[in-house]
């Protein structure tokens, strides 16, 4: 038994011969490159503007460009963007930039070198362009009212309106009054920035510096992302320095004297303001209780330190010498049999020990110096800086005690406002009372006049 075709449904029309797809030959005049779209290069002989029919029907455009009409679109916009971080950190505050355009006048559509935005304007500039301005409204208010009026003459309606006079009168006279205003300002500010100007003038170079570092940071702006350990410490010495700079700057303005300290003059150092007082608070004390036999007793304790000091140079000294000779006994005396001479190698290591000792302490010596300028000024400043702690820390003790009193009393007025209140409610209850007692009284007393007069008739 034969099975039936599966196509067999399918009418006889269907196509069943091979499908045969042909390219055509390349040639030499055929370029598979896409059309270019830029534009041909202007010459000298050739103008775009007079374009032929056939060039515009074959669907090339071959109008001139005029980017100054295109500039124009955008010269009325203005972008600020200073001080904005385009960077994606997340620890850098957000902050947009501003965009501003206004509409131009009439005349400066070829004035490339005018102002185009009114950020940019100082006040003298603005209230120059606003007086123009007013001006003209007044040059056409005043044509235009000729207008009305020779119209309304003609109709024989001799009625006119001064609501535009009053404006611009009211817009002049606002204008005049910015005018003097800011005259009177530059004027009255003057001798203030003249002052301010001598007061600061110590602190300039730092503002500058200050200043300059700042717009190096804003123009060389780096982002790295490394290991850096010392970070820290570099962190606190800013902080550090910063505390220090603000302290100076504050001394300054409070007005303490110039630096006692030698060698503060080479080291442009700063004494703090509360060593300073303590300083002058003790040298008045003495001007004040001072007497003769105080003074004496002074200079006498005076003459016996420089005595002890004297004293002490000598004994250092000796010590020197002294130990120069053990040392030279000890290196004539080396390689002896007997027992003594061990005793004294033993006292010439001593000796050579310590002389390495003061050798050493005489190597530290000018480091010492270095810093000999430097010392009091840093003990000035932590015995300034303990003293701002602890007045500060008895500051907050202060402070708290005064909250918990100021609770306390906050507690206390609640509670006589309560009790103010419940006898006025008392107060209150009385006086109902006795309006109630008054009129019962009252009606007694028209009782009894009632039956007086009964008992008289």
């Amino acid at each position: 038994m034969t099975q039936p075709r599966k196509y067999e449904a399918i009418s006889d029309d269907l196509d069943t011969a091979p499908d045969i797809y042909e390219t055509p030959d390349l040639t030499d005049d055929t370029s598979t490159l896409p059309a270019s779209s830029a534009p041909r290069p202007s010459s000298a002989g050739s103008s775009y503007e007079d374009a032929s029919e056939g060039e515009l029907g074959s669907g090339i455009s071959r109008t001139r460009l005029h980017p100054d009409r295109a500039r124009e679109q955008f010269f009325s916009n203005s972008v600020d963007a200073r001080e904005v971080d385009f960077s994606d950190r997340v620890s850098t505050k957000r902050k947009s930039y501003r965009t501003s355009s206004r509409r131009r006048r009439k005349g400066e559509a070829d004035d490339e070198d005018g102002e185009f935005s009114d950020e940019d304007e100082s006040f003298e500039k603005k209230l120059a362009r606003l007086r123009r301005e007013v001006e003209d409204v007044k040059a056409e208010y005043d044509q235009r009212n000729q207008g009305e009026e020779l119209a309304e003459g003609a109709q024989g309606n001799g009625a006119s309106t001064g609501g535009g006079t009053d404006n611009i009168a009211q817009l002049s006279r606002m204008l005049d009054e910015l005018h003097r205003a800011h005259r009177d300002r530059a004027r009255s500010n003057a001798p203030l920035a003249e002052r301010l100007g001598r007061d600061f003038d110590a602190v300039k170079v730092t503002d500058q510096t200050s200043s300059a570092s700042q717009d190096t940071s804003t123009k060389h702006t780096k982002f790295t992302i490394e290991y850096a350990p010392n970070y820290e410490q570099s962190h606190a010495l800013a902080k550090a320095a910063d505390l220090d700079s603000r302290l100076a700057l504050l001394e300054k303005y409070i007005g303490r004297s110039a630096s006692s300290v030698p060698g503060a003059e080479d080291t442009n150092l700063a004494k703090p303001i509360l060593p300073a007082l303590e300083s002058l608070e003790q040298q008045l004390t003495t001007l004040s209780t001072s007497s003769p036999f105080s003074l004496d007793a002074i200079a006498r304790k005076v003459h016996e330190a420089l005595q002890e000091a004297e004293r002490l140079d000598d004994l250092r000294k000796q010590s020197r010498s002294s130990t120069q000779e053990s040392a030279a006994r000890g290196g004539s005396g080396r390689g002896g049999p007997s027992r003594p001479d061990s005793s004294g190698n033993q006292d010439g290591e001593e000796s050579s020990d310590q002389g390495s000792k003061i050798n050493a302490l005489y190597g530290t010596l000018p480091t010492i110096e270095n810093l000999a300028p430097l010392l009091p000024s840093v003990l000035d400043r932590l015995h300034t800086l303990r003293a701002v702690h602890v007045n500060a820390a008895r500051a907050s003790e202060s402070l708290d005690a005064v909250e918990a009193r100021q609770q306390e009393v906050a507690e206390d007025i609640r509670r006589w406002r309560e009790g103010l209140e419940k006898v006025e409610q008392a107060m209150k209850g009385g006086e109902g009372v006795m309006a109630g007692n008054l009129k019962a009284i009252e009606g007694w007393v028209k009782g009894l006049e009632d039956r007086m007069k009964r008992i008289d008739q």
